[in-house]
């Protein structure tokens, strides 16, 4: 596998271990949103709670957002190290049905080498 492919290994990695760093950090979010509203019933919630629970759920959204966004990076670098992968493999391939016939060809001439090689000049019978 050539250097792109391991960087695209790596951003990869690197790509889901973002995403599933947001998505800890987004369920810990609504955890705790939901911890606030078990605790306090919606009547008994000044204007001030409020606001922090729309604010959490706004934090929320954007983390939901930003991790959508960080999978859809996800989805194309795997397509992209799969499209690498498929082609280097085409690539080995070829190789290999090269080398396989030049070793096939190298062994022909070696089995027959009088049908290789020009050979001495039949000598002509002169009549006396």
């Amino acid at each position: 596998m050539e250097m792109s492919g391991y960087q695209d290994i790596s951003a990869l990695e690197k790509s889901v271990a973002n995403a599933g760093s947001q998505l800890y950090t987004m369920a810990h979010k609504l955890h705790a949103v939901e911890r606030s509203l078990d605790q306090t019933a919606m009547e008994q919630m000044d204007e001030m709670e409020v606001m922090e629970l729309l604010e959490s759920m706004t934090e929320v959204k954007n983390e939901y957002q930003n991790l959508r966004k960080d999978i859809q990076e996800v989805q194309q670098l795997q397509r992209d190290v799969s499209t690498s992968i498929r082609y280097q493999m085409t690539n080995m391939q070829q190789t290999f049905q090269m080398l396989k016939k030049r070793i096939a060809s190298t062994q022909q001439r070696r089995r027959h080498p009088r049908d290789q090689l020009p050979g001495p000049a039949p000598v002509a019978a002169h009549p006396h």
